[in-house]
Protein backbone atom coordinates (compact mmCIF):
# COMPACT_ATOMS: atom_id res chain seq x y z
CA UNK A 1 0.00 0.00 0.00
CA UNK A 2 2.77 2.14 0.63
CA UNK A 3 4.31 1.40 -2.65
CA UNK A 4 1.37 2.20 -4.39
CA UNK A 5 0.44 5.57 -2.60
CA UNK A 6 3.95 7.25 -3.10
CA UNK A 7 4.60 6.42 -6.35
CA UNK A 8 0.96 7.76 -7.52
CA UNK A 9 2.12 10.73 -5.75
CA UNK A 10 4.70 11.18 -7.83
CA UNK A 11 8.04 9.79 -5.79
CA UNK A 12 10.22 7.25 -7.04
CA UNK A 13 9.57 4.00 -4.94
CA UNK A 14 12.02 1.27 -4.74
CA UNK A 15 10.51 -2.33 -2.99
CA UNK A 16 12.80 -4.56 -1.22
CA UNK A 17 11.28 -7.69 -0.97
CA UNK A 18 13.38 -10.54 0.81
CA UNK A 19 12.25 -13.50 -0.89
CA UNK A 20 11.21 -14.50 -4.56
CA UNK A 21 7.95 -13.67 -6.42
CA UNK A 22 5.49 -16.52 -6.96
CA UNK A 23 3.67 -16.82 -10.25
CA UNK A 24 0.05 -17.65 -9.47
CA UNK A 25 -0.99 -20.03 -12.30
CA UNK A 26 1.99 -22.18 -11.28
CA UNK A 27 2.39 -22.30 -7.46
CA UNK A 28 -1.14 -21.67 -6.08
CA UNK A 29 -3.42 -24.42 -5.13
CA UNK A 30 -6.44 -23.20 -5.33
CA UNK A 31 -7.95 -25.78 -7.66
CA UNK A 32 -6.43 -28.82 -6.13
CA UNK A 33 -9.02 -30.67 -3.96
CA UNK A 34 -8.50 -32.58 -0.70
CA UNK A 35 -8.35 -36.15 -2.37
CA UNK A 36 -4.91 -34.59 -4.15
CA UNK A 37 -3.29 -34.40 -1.32
CA UNK A 38 0.03 -37.00 -0.75
CA UNK A 39 -0.05 -39.61 1.51
CA UNK A 40 -3.84 -37.53 2.29
CA UNK A 41 -1.87 -34.82 3.75
CA UNK A 42 0.79 -36.55 5.48
CA UNK A 43 3.12 -35.99 2.54
CA UNK A 44 6.35 -37.97 1.88
CA UNK A 45 7.48 -39.59 5.16
CA UNK A 46 9.58 -36.70 7.04
CA UNK A 47 9.14 -33.79 5.22
CA UNK A 48 7.86 -31.62 8.11
CA UNK A 49 10.58 -32.84 10.00
CA UNK A 50 13.39 -32.27 7.62
CA UNK A 51 11.84 -29.05 5.80
CA UNK A 52 11.18 -27.58 9.47
CA UNK A 53 8.41 -25.79 7.56
CA UNK A 54 5.61 -24.17 9.49
CA UNK A 55 3.57 -27.31 10.02
CA UNK A 56 0.93 -26.00 12.53
CA UNK A 57 -0.03 -23.52 9.99
CA UNK A 58 0.90 -24.09 6.40
CA UNK A 59 -0.57 -27.49 4.34
CA UNK A 60 1.25 -29.41 1.37
CA UNK A 61 -0.45 -27.13 -1.25
CA UNK A 62 0.89 -24.08 0.35
CA UNK A 63 4.12 -24.69 1.68
CA UNK A 64 5.63 -22.96 -0.61
CA UNK A 65 4.20 -19.77 0.76
CA UNK A 66 5.93 -19.59 4.00
CA UNK A 67 10.22 -19.67 5.13
CA UNK A 68 11.84 -22.41 6.07
CA UNK A 69 12.71 -22.46 10.10
CA UNK A 70 16.33 -23.91 10.18
CA UNK A 71 17.15 -20.53 7.79
CA UNK A 72 15.44 -18.52 9.95
CA UNK A 73 15.90 -19.27 13.72
CA UNK A 74 14.51 -17.04 16.84
CA UNK A 75 14.50 -18.12 20.52
CA UNK A 76 12.39 -18.00 23.25
CA UNK A 77 12.19 -18.18 27.58
CA UNK A 78 12.23 -21.90 28.72
CA UNK A 79 8.90 -22.98 29.04
CA UNK A 80 7.15 -19.67 27.55
CA UNK A 81 6.97 -20.69 23.83
CA UNK A 82 5.96 -18.09 20.98
CA UNK A 83 5.41 -19.26 17.08
CA UNK A 84 6.32 -16.64 14.91
CA UNK A 85 4.86 -17.70 11.33
CA UNK A 86 6.74 -15.47 8.53
CA UNK A 87 6.09 -15.84 5.05
CA UNK A 88 8.71 -14.44 2.41
CA UNK A 89 7.47 -14.02 -0.77
CA UNK A 90 6.23 -11.18 -2.75
CA UNK A 91 2.93 -10.12 -1.79
CA UNK A 92 3.87 -11.77 1.92
CA UNK A 93 1.23 -13.22 3.72
CA UNK A 94 -1.62 -11.41 1.97
CA UNK A 95 -1.46 -14.12 -0.41
CA UNK A 96 -3.14 -16.36 2.43
CA UNK A 97 -4.60 -13.89 5.22
CA UNK A 98 -7.88 -14.86 6.97
CA UNK A 99 -9.27 -11.39 4.93
CA UNK A 100 -11.29 -10.42 7.97
CA UNK A 101 -11.39 -6.66 7.59
CA UNK A 102 -12.71 -4.81 10.43
CA UNK A 103 -12.67 -1.42 11.58
CA UNK A 104 -11.41 -0.23 15.21
CA UNK A 105 -13.85 2.12 17.37
CA UNK A 106 -13.02 4.47 19.88
CA UNK A 107 -13.80 1.97 22.63
CA UNK A 108 -10.29 0.59 21.13
CA UNK A 109 -8.45 3.57 20.26
CA UNK A 110 -9.87 4.94 23.74
CA UNK A 111 -9.30 1.81 25.45
CA UNK A 112 -7.38 3.27 28.61
CA UNK A 113 -9.98 6.12 29.10
CA UNK A 114 -12.39 3.30 29.04
CA UNK A 115 -10.87 1.07 31.78
CA UNK A 116 -7.85 2.53 32.92
CA UNK A 117 -5.58 0.33 31.41
CA UNK A 118 -2.02 1.34 29.78
CA UNK A 119 -2.35 4.14 27.73
CA UNK A 120 -4.87 5.39 24.54
CA UNK A 121 -3.63 5.89 20.93
CA UNK A 122 -2.43 9.19 20.08
CA UNK A 123 -5.46 9.17 17.52
CA UNK A 124 -9.54 8.58 17.67
CA UNK A 125 -11.88 7.27 15.10
CA UNK A 126 -12.53 10.50 13.52
CA UNK A 127 -9.36 10.93 12.28
CA UNK A 128 -8.39 6.68 10.84
CA UNK A 129 -12.07 7.03 9.34
CA UNK A 130 -11.99 8.39 5.69
CA UNK A 131 -8.63 6.58 5.45
CA UNK A 132 -11.13 3.40 6.59
CA UNK A 133 -13.19 4.72 3.75
CA UNK A 134 -10.37 4.70 1.07
CA UNK A 135 -8.77 1.31 2.12
CA UNK A 136 -11.87 -0.46 1.43
CA UNK A 137 -12.42 1.35 -1.43
CA UNK A 138 -9.47 0.02 -2.78
CA UNK A 139 -9.24 -3.44 -1.73
CA UNK A 140 -12.82 -4.59 -1.52
CA UNK A 141 -14.60 -5.39 1.30
CA UNK A 142 -17.80 -7.25 1.59
CA UNK A 143 -20.05 -6.89 4.99
CA UNK A 144 -23.22 -5.77 5.88
CA UNK A 145 -24.08 -2.37 7.47
CA UNK A 146 -25.38 -3.26 11.15
CA UNK A 147 -25.12 -0.17 12.62
CA UNK A 148 -23.24 -1.63 15.86
CA UNK A 149 -21.41 1.79 17.24
CA UNK A 150 -18.42 -0.21 19.07
CA UNK A 151 -17.93 -2.30 15.31
CA UNK A 152 -17.75 0.95 13.18
CA UNK A 153 -19.82 0.41 9.45
CA UNK A 154 -18.14 0.80 6.18
CA UNK A 155 -18.89 1.22 2.49
CA UNK A 156 -19.55 -2.70 1.65
CA UNK A 157 -20.16 -4.69 -1.31
CA UNK A 158 -22.83 -7.13 -1.18
CA UNK A 159 -22.31 -9.28 1.85
CA UNK A 160 -22.00 -13.35 1.56
CA UNK A 161 -25.05 -15.11 2.43
CA UNK A 162 -25.29 -16.53 5.76
CA UNK A 163 -25.84 -20.87 5.57
CA UNK A 164 -28.54 -22.35 7.13
CA UNK A 165 -26.37 -23.23 10.06
CA UNK A 166 -25.14 -19.66 10.45
CA UNK A 167 -28.88 -18.75 10.52
CA UNK A 168 -29.07 -20.89 13.59
CA UNK A 169 -26.45 -19.33 15.39
CA UNK A 170 -27.66 -15.82 14.59
CA UNK A 171 -30.57 -16.51 16.16
CA UNK A 172 -29.45 -18.21 19.48
CA UNK A 173 -26.92 -15.37 20.14
CA UNK A 174 -29.79 -12.97 19.59
CA UNK A 175 -31.55 -14.78 22.42
CA UNK A 176 -28.53 -13.99 24.37
CA UNK A 177 -28.73 -10.31 23.89
CA UNK A 178 -25.60 -10.74 21.83
CA UNK A 179 -24.67 -10.14 18.20
CA UNK A 180 -23.77 -12.16 15.34
CA UNK A 181 -22.91 -10.46 12.01
CA UNK A 182 -21.75 -11.61 8.61
CA UNK A 183 -18.16 -10.83 8.13
CA UNK A 184 -16.52 -8.25 6.35
CA UNK A 185 -13.79 -10.25 4.18
CA UNK A 186 -11.59 -8.28 1.53
CA UNK A 187 -13.24 -10.67 -1.03
CA UNK A 188 -14.71 -9.18 -3.94
CA UNK A 189 -19.19 -9.93 -4.58
CA UNK A 190 -18.73 -7.33 -6.88
CA UNK A 191 -15.84 -5.71 -9.42
CA UNK A 192 -15.65 -2.16 -9.61
CA UNK A 193 -13.38 -0.30 -12.68
CA UNK A 194 -10.09 -0.37 -10.63
CA UNK A 195 -10.78 -3.80 -9.47
CA UNK A 196 -11.10 -5.16 -13.18
CA UNK A 197 -8.10 -2.20 -14.43
CA UNK A 198 -5.72 -4.84 -12.69
CA UNK A 199 -7.23 -8.11 -13.52
CA UNK A 200 -9.03 -8.85 -10.26
CA UNK A 201 -12.28 -10.73 -10.93
CA UNK A 202 -15.65 -12.01 -8.50
CA UNK A 203 -15.27 -14.29 -5.81
CA UNK A 204 -16.28 -17.61 -7.24
CA UNK A 205 -16.83 -19.62 -4.27
CA UNK A 206 -14.47 -22.05 -4.49
CA UNK A 207 -13.28 -21.90 -0.91
CA UNK A 208 -9.79 -22.35 -1.11
CA UNK A 209 -8.59 -18.91 -0.23
CA UNK A 210 -5.52 -20.17 1.49
CA UNK A 211 -4.37 -21.58 -0.94
CA UNK A 212 -3.49 -18.47 -2.61
CA UNK A 213 -6.62 -16.78 -5.16
CA UNK A 214 -5.30 -17.01 -8.82
CA UNK A 215 -8.11 -14.33 -10.24
CA UNK A 216 -7.38 -12.10 -7.51
CA UNK A 217 -10.89 -12.18 -5.76
CA UNK A 218 -9.38 -11.96 -2.41
CA UNK A 219 -7.20 -8.73 -1.77
CA UNK A 220 -3.73 -9.59 -1.80
CA UNK A 221 -0.67 -7.37 -3.10
CA UNK A 222 -0.03 -9.11 -5.94
CA UNK A 223 -2.91 -8.38 -7.64
CA UNK A 224 -4.23 -4.93 -6.08
CA UNK A 225 -1.80 -2.58 -4.70
CA UNK A 226 1.49 -4.14 -6.37
CA UNK A 227 0.07 -3.80 -10.14
CA UNK A 228 -1.20 -0.11 -9.23
CA UNK A 229 2.21 0.96 -8.03
CA UNK A 230 3.81 -0.60 -11.21
CA UNK A 231 1.58 1.03 -13.28
CA UNK A 232 3.04 4.66 -12.84
CA UNK A 233 6.47 3.45 -14.01
CA UNK A 234 8.49 4.73 -11.11
CA UNK A 235 8.29 1.93 -8.94
CA UNK A 236 10.71 -0.84 -8.66
CA UNK A 237 10.78 -4.36 -6.93
CA UNK A 238 13.67 -5.93 -6.22
CA UNK A 239 13.41 -9.33 -4.84
CA UNK A 240 15.16 -11.59 -3.24
CA UNK A 241 16.69 -8.65 -0.91
CA UNK A 242 16.97 -9.05 2.49
CA UNK A 243 17.61 -5.62 4.57
CA UNK A 244 20.08 -6.01 7.60
CA UNK A 245 19.93 -2.57 8.78
CA UNK A 246 19.18 0.62 8.09
CA UNK A 247 22.14 2.80 7.27
CA UNK A 248 22.25 6.40 9.11
CA UNK A 249 24.24 9.51 8.53
CA UNK A 250 25.97 10.41 11.27
CA UNK A 251 26.04 14.30 11.40
CA UNK A 252 22.09 14.28 11.32
CA UNK A 253 21.22 10.61 12.69
CA UNK A 254 18.60 10.34 9.70
CA UNK A 255 18.43 7.63 7.20
CA UNK A 256 20.25 7.39 4.25
CA UNK A 257 19.65 3.99 2.83
CA UNK A 258 19.93 0.23 3.94
CA UNK A 259 22.71 -2.29 3.65
CA UNK A 260 20.95 -5.38 1.81
CA UNK A 261 22.64 -8.90 1.12
CA UNK A 262 21.39 -10.86 -1.88
CA UNK A 263 19.81 -13.43 -0.51
CA UNK A 264 20.45 -16.07 -3.29
CA UNK A 265 23.88 -14.98 -4.46
CA UNK A 266 24.92 -13.65 -1.04
CA UNK A 267 26.83 -10.32 -2.36
CA UNK A 268 25.97 -7.07 0.10
CA UNK A 269 24.53 -4.13 -1.37
CA UNK A 270 23.13 -0.90 -0.21
CA UNK A 271 20.57 1.04 -1.34
CA UNK A 272 20.43 4.95 -0.65
CA UNK A 273 16.83 7.06 -0.45
CA UNK A 274 15.71 9.78 0.62
CA UNK A 275 13.23 8.45 3.17
CA UNK A 276 12.71 4.54 4.45
CA UNK A 277 9.70 2.67 5.03
CA UNK A 278 9.70 0.15 7.22
CA UNK A 279 6.88 -2.48 6.89
CA UNK A 280 8.46 -6.02 7.03
CA UNK A 281 5.28 -7.08 9.60
CA UNK A 282 5.80 -6.46 13.32
CA UNK A 283 9.00 -8.32 14.37
CA UNK A 284 10.61 -8.08 11.46
CA UNK A 285 10.02 -4.24 11.27
CA UNK A 286 11.37 -3.96 14.64
CA UNK A 287 14.55 -6.56 14.24
CA UNK A 288 15.72 -4.68 11.56
CA UNK A 289 15.47 -1.38 13.65
CA UNK A 290 16.92 -3.02 16.52
CA UNK A 291 19.77 -3.83 14.37
CA UNK A 292 20.45 -0.97 12.96
CA UNK A 293 22.92 0.59 15.51
CA UNK A 294 25.05 3.85 15.15
CA UNK A 295 26.72 6.38 17.62
CA UNK A 296 23.33 8.29 16.90
CA UNK A 297 21.04 5.13 17.55
CA UNK A 298 23.24 3.28 20.07
CA UNK A 299 20.32 1.06 21.25
CA UNK A 300 18.81 0.72 17.45
CA UNK A 301 17.26 3.56 15.59
CA UNK A 302 13.91 4.71 16.91
CA UNK A 303 14.94 3.28 20.69
CA UNK A 304 15.95 6.47 22.51
CA UNK A 305 12.71 5.80 24.65
CA UNK A 306 13.44 2.35 25.52
CA UNK A 307 10.03 1.33 24.26
CA UNK A 308 11.23 -0.35 21.01
CA UNK A 309 10.73 -4.45 21.23
CA UNK A 310 7.95 -3.87 24.26
CA UNK A 311 4.52 -4.00 24.51
CA UNK A 312 4.34 -7.63 22.14
CA UNK A 313 0.78 -8.48 21.62
CA UNK A 314 -0.85 -11.28 19.68
CA UNK A 315 -4.88 -12.21 19.95
CA UNK A 316 -5.63 -15.47 21.04
CA UNK A 317 -7.82 -17.93 20.25
CA UNK A 318 -8.22 -21.59 20.75
CA UNK A 319 -11.40 -21.57 23.68
CA UNK A 320 -14.25 -22.59 21.96
CA UNK A 321 -16.46 -24.82 20.87
CA UNK A 322 -17.70 -27.49 17.91
CA UNK A 323 -20.59 -29.63 17.72
CA UNK A 324 -22.92 -31.10 14.99
CA UNK A 325 -26.19 -29.52 14.58
CA UNK A 326 -28.92 -33.15 14.35
CA UNK A 327 -31.17 -31.33 11.77
CA UNK A 328 -28.83 -31.29 9.12
CA UNK A 329 -27.63 -34.72 9.65
CA UNK A 330 -27.69 -37.04 6.53
CA UNK A 331 -28.97 -34.33 4.05
CA UNK A 332 -27.29 -34.07 0.80
CA UNK A 333 -24.02 -31.14 0.46
CA UNK A 334 -24.73 -27.75 -1.02
CA UNK A 335 -21.81 -25.70 -2.32
CA UNK A 336 -21.94 -23.46 0.67
CA UNK A 337 -18.80 -24.04 2.27
CA UNK A 338 -17.43 -21.92 -0.79
CA UNK A 339 -17.59 -18.58 0.24
CA UNK A 340 -15.08 -19.15 2.64
CA UNK A 341 -15.89 -16.41 5.14
CA UNK A 342 -18.57 -18.04 8.01
CA UNK A 343 -20.05 -15.90 10.69
CA UNK A 344 -18.53 -13.06 13.29
CA UNK A 345 -19.96 -12.71 17.28
CA UNK A 346 -19.17 -9.17 17.63
CA UNK A 347 -17.24 -8.06 21.26
CA UNK A 348 -20.55 -7.93 23.80
CA UNK A 349 -18.04 -7.83 27.17
CA UNK A 350 -17.04 -4.05 28.70
CA UNK A 351 -19.03 -2.32 25.84
CA UNK A 352 -20.62 -0.23 29.01
CA UNK A 353 -21.37 -0.71 32.60
CA UNK A 354 -23.78 -3.28 31.54
CA UNK A 355 -21.84 -5.15 30.33
CA UNK A 356 -18.56 -5.08 32.47
CA UNK A 357 -17.28 -8.46 33.45
CA UNK A 358 -15.57 -9.00 37.24
CA UNK A 359 -12.99 -10.86 36.49
CA UNK A 360 -11.10 -9.32 32.70
CA UNK A 361 -10.88 -6.28 31.35
CA UNK A 362 -11.77 -5.76 27.26
CA UNK A 363 -12.90 -8.25 24.97
CA UNK A 364 -13.21 -10.38 22.66
CA UNK A 365 -15.13 -12.32 19.90
CA UNK A 366 -16.03 -15.63 17.84
CA UNK A 367 -15.24 -16.34 14.61
CA UNK A 368 -16.93 -19.48 13.23
CA UNK A 369 -20.25 -20.73 11.29
CA UNK A 370 -21.68 -23.99 9.83
CA UNK A 371 -20.58 -25.26 6.37
CA UNK A 372 -19.61 -28.27 4.70
CA UNK A 373 -16.06 -28.45 3.55
CA UNK A 374 -13.98 -30.22 1.44
CA UNK A 375 -12.15 -32.32 3.87
CA UNK A 376 -14.47 -34.34 6.19
CA UNK A 377 -13.10 -33.01 9.52
CA UNK A 378 -15.38 -34.90 11.62
CA UNK A 379 -14.20 -38.19 10.47
CA UNK A 380 -10.99 -37.46 12.93
CA UNK A 381 -13.68 -37.83 15.99
CA UNK A 382 -15.93 -40.34 14.99
CA UNK A 383 -15.46 -43.83 16.43
CA UNK A 384 -15.92 -46.99 14.40
CA UNK A 385 -14.26 -48.97 11.05
CA UNK A 386 -15.38 -50.17 8.00
CA UNK A 387 -18.83 -49.59 6.33
CA UNK A 388 -20.63 -48.28 9.55
CA UNK A 389 -17.41 -45.81 10.20
CA UNK A 390 -18.09 -44.42 6.66
CA UNK A 391 -21.68 -44.26 7.41
CA UNK A 392 -21.56 -42.27 10.61
CA UNK A 393 -19.05 -39.96 8.33
CA UNK A 394 -21.24 -39.01 5.48
CA UNK A 395 -24.34 -38.54 8.04
CA UNK A 396 -22.41 -35.95 10.42
CA UNK A 397 -19.84 -34.50 8.20
CA UNK A 398 -22.78 -32.16 6.86
CA UNK A 399 -23.85 -31.04 9.72
CA UNK A 400 -20.55 -29.70 11.44
CA UNK A 401 -20.85 -26.45 13.81
CA UNK A 402 -18.49 -24.23 15.81
CA UNK A 403 -16.55 -21.13 17.65
CA UNK A 404 -13.55 -20.37 18.40
CA UNK A 405 -12.47 -17.42 19.96
CA UNK A 406 -10.40 -14.21 18.67
CA UNK A 407 -9.88 -11.94 21.84
CA UNK A 408 -7.38 -9.19 22.76
CA UNK A 409 -4.27 -9.19 24.56
CA UNK A 410 -3.51 -6.72 27.13
CA UNK A 411 -0.07 -4.60 25.99
CA UNK A 412 2.61 -5.33 29.11
CA UNK A 413 5.71 -3.97 28.77
CA UNK A 414 7.39 -7.42 30.50
CA UNK A 415 6.47 -8.93 26.94
CA UNK A 416 9.11 -8.05 24.60
CA UNK A 417 11.47 -8.94 21.71
CA UNK A 418 15.63 -7.86 22.04
CA UNK A 419 18.58 -9.20 19.77
CA UNK A 420 19.74 -12.52 20.70
CA UNK A 421 21.85 -12.10 23.78
CA UNK A 422 23.73 -15.03 22.59
CA UNK A 423 24.48 -14.25 19.31
CA UNK A 424 22.70 -16.52 17.26
CA UNK A 425 22.23 -15.58 13.32
CA UNK A 426 20.04 -16.53 10.32
CA UNK A 427 21.46 -18.45 7.03
CA UNK A 428 22.28 -14.75 6.54
CA UNK A 429 24.03 -13.78 9.55
CA UNK A 430 22.10 -11.06 10.51
CA UNK A 431 21.52 -11.24 14.04
CA UNK A 432 18.10 -13.29 15.33
CA UNK A 433 15.11 -11.91 17.69
CA UNK A 434 14.78 -13.22 21.42
CA UNK A 435 11.08 -13.37 22.30
CA UNK A 436 10.15 -12.67 25.74
CA UNK A 437 5.93 -13.22 26.28
CA UNK A 438 3.13 -14.64 28.19
CA UNK A 439 -0.52 -14.75 29.01
CA UNK A 440 -1.69 -12.98 32.12
CA UNK A 441 -4.72 -13.84 34.49
CA UNK A 442 -6.36 -11.29 32.50
CA UNK A 443 -6.39 -13.05 29.14
CA UNK A 444 -7.07 -16.37 31.31
CA UNK A 445 -10.23 -15.71 32.55
CA UNK A 446 -11.19 -14.03 29.54
CA UNK A 447 -10.67 -17.13 27.57
CA UNK A 448 -12.59 -19.12 30.40
CA UNK A 449 -15.83 -16.65 29.84
CA UNK A 450 -15.22 -17.09 26.26
CA UNK A 451 -15.06 -21.32 26.23
CA UNK A 452 -18.47 -21.13 28.62
CA UNK A 453 -20.32 -18.49 26.06
CA UNK A 454 -19.38 -20.17 22.95
CA UNK A 455 -20.97 -23.98 24.38
CA UNK A 456 -23.77 -21.79 25.84
CA UNK A 457 -24.63 -19.98 22.10
CA UNK A 458 -24.11 -23.62 20.21
CA UNK A 459 -26.80 -25.28 22.80
CA UNK A 460 -29.11 -22.43 22.49
CA UNK A 461 -28.66 -23.50 18.49
CA UNK A 462 -29.42 -26.92 19.15
CA UNK A 463 -26.06 -28.60 18.77
CA UNK A 464 -25.09 -31.74 19.87
CA UNK A 465 -22.30 -33.51 20.75
CA UNK A 466 -20.60 -30.17 21.82
CA UNK A 467 -16.60 -30.39 22.75
CA UNK A 468 -15.39 -27.21 24.38
CA UNK A 469 -12.00 -26.39 23.73
CA UNK A 470 -10.05 -23.97 27.13
CA UNK A 471 -6.77 -23.99 26.05
CA UNK A 472 -5.58 -20.69 25.26
CA UNK A 473 -3.73 -20.63 21.67
CA UNK A 474 0.66 -20.26 21.99
CA UNK A 475 1.15 -16.46 21.29
CA UNK A 476 1.97 -16.29 17.73
CA UNK A 477 -0.35 -18.50 16.49
CA UNK A 478 -3.12 -16.42 15.74
CA UNK A 479 -0.25 -14.45 13.31
CA UNK A 480 -1.25 -11.16 15.00
CA UNK A 481 1.89 -9.94 16.74
CA UNK A 482 1.34 -6.11 16.94
CA UNK A 483 3.01 -3.49 19.00
CA UNK A 484 6.37 -3.20 19.39
CA UNK A 485 7.61 0.19 18.18
CA UNK A 486 3.97 1.79 19.14
CA UNK A 487 2.95 5.25 18.12
CA UNK A 488 2.34 8.02 20.59
CA UNK A 489 1.81 11.38 21.60
CA UNK A 490 5.33 11.57 23.88
CA UNK A 491 8.72 10.85 22.27
CA UNK A 492 9.62 9.38 25.57
CA UNK A 493 7.29 6.84 26.13
CA UNK A 494 6.90 5.89 21.99
CA UNK A 495 8.36 4.84 18.80
CA UNK A 496 6.84 7.07 16.35
CA UNK A 497 4.42 9.64 16.66
CA UNK A 498 0.83 9.41 15.38
CA UNK A 499 1.30 9.65 11.50
CA UNK A 500 3.91 6.15 12.12
CA UNK A 501 6.98 8.70 11.97
CA UNK A 502 10.03 7.35 13.73
CA UNK A 503 10.83 10.69 16.77
CA UNK A 504 14.01 9.65 16.29
CA UNK A 505 14.80 10.11 12.51
CA UNK A 506 12.14 11.76 10.66
CA UNK A 507 12.73 10.37 7.50
CA UNK A 508 11.92 6.60 8.78
CA UNK A 509 7.92 5.98 8.93
CA UNK A 510 6.93 2.47 9.90
CA UNK A 511 3.68 1.54 8.67
CA UNK A 512 2.39 -2.05 10.08
CA UNK A 513 1.74 -3.58 12.59
CA UNK A 514 4.64 -2.10 15.05
CA UNK A 515 3.08 0.88 15.16
CA UNK A 516 -0.11 -0.78 17.56
CA UNK A 517 -0.97 0.51 20.97
CA UNK A 518 -3.52 -1.70 21.64
CA UNK A 519 -4.53 -5.15 20.03
CA UNK A 520 -8.49 -4.39 20.18
CA UNK A 521 -9.85 -8.05 19.16
CA UNK A 522 -10.40 -7.53 15.88
CA UNK A 523 -8.16 -8.34 12.92
CA UNK A 524 -5.48 -5.63 12.14
CA UNK A 525 -4.95 -5.55 8.42
CA UNK A 526 -7.26 -2.76 7.46
CA UNK A 527 -6.21 -0.35 10.20
CA UNK A 528 -2.71 -1.11 9.12
CA UNK A 529 -3.87 -0.39 5.27
CA UNK A 530 -5.19 3.01 6.71
CA UNK A 531 -2.34 4.08 8.73
CA UNK A 532 -0.34 3.88 6.08
CA UNK A 533 -2.57 5.79 3.34
CA UNK A 534 -2.34 8.51 6.04
CA UNK A 535 1.07 8.22 6.85
CA UNK A 536 1.99 8.38 2.95
CA UNK A 537 -0.40 11.69 2.95
CA UNK A 538 1.67 13.58 5.72
CA UNK A 539 4.85 11.65 4.41
CA UNK A 540 4.15 13.71 0.95
CA UNK A 541 3.10 17.19 2.74
CA UNK A 542 6.65 17.53 5.02
CA UNK A 543 8.35 16.50 1.67
CA UNK A 544 6.73 19.41 0.12
CA UNK A 545 7.21 21.56 3.40
CA UNK A 546 11.09 20.44 3.26
CA UNK A 547 11.16 18.73 6.54
CA UNK A 548 12.50 15.37 5.88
Amino acid sequence: MAAKELAERGFEVLILEAGPRLEPTRDFAMNKFAYESMYRGFGPPGWKQREQWMQDTAGEFSRNFYINDTEHPYTTDPGKPFLWVRARVVGGKTLHWGRLSWRLSDLDFKAATHDGFDVDWPIDYKEIEPYYDKAEEWIGVSGNRDGLWWQPDGNFLPPMALTCGDQLLKKASAKMGISLIQPRVAMLTAVKPHHAKYGRAKCHYCGSCGEGCTVGAMFNSLSSTLPAAMATKRCTLRTNSIVRHINVDENTGKAKGVAVVDRVTRKELEFFGKVVIVAGSTLESTRLLLNSKSSKHPNGLGNSSGVLGHYLVDHFGGTGASGVLPMFAGRDTVNEDGKSSGVFVTRFRNLDKATKHPKFLRGYGFEGGSSIGSFPGVARRTPGFGSEFKRQVRRWYVAPVGLTTRAAMLSRFENYVEIDPGGVVDAWGIPVLRVHIQHSDNEREMGKDAAEMAAEILEKAGAEQISVSRQLTVPGRIIHELGTARMGNDPKKSVVNKFNQVWDAKNVFVTDGAAYVGSANQNPTLTILALTIRACEYLTEEMKRGNL
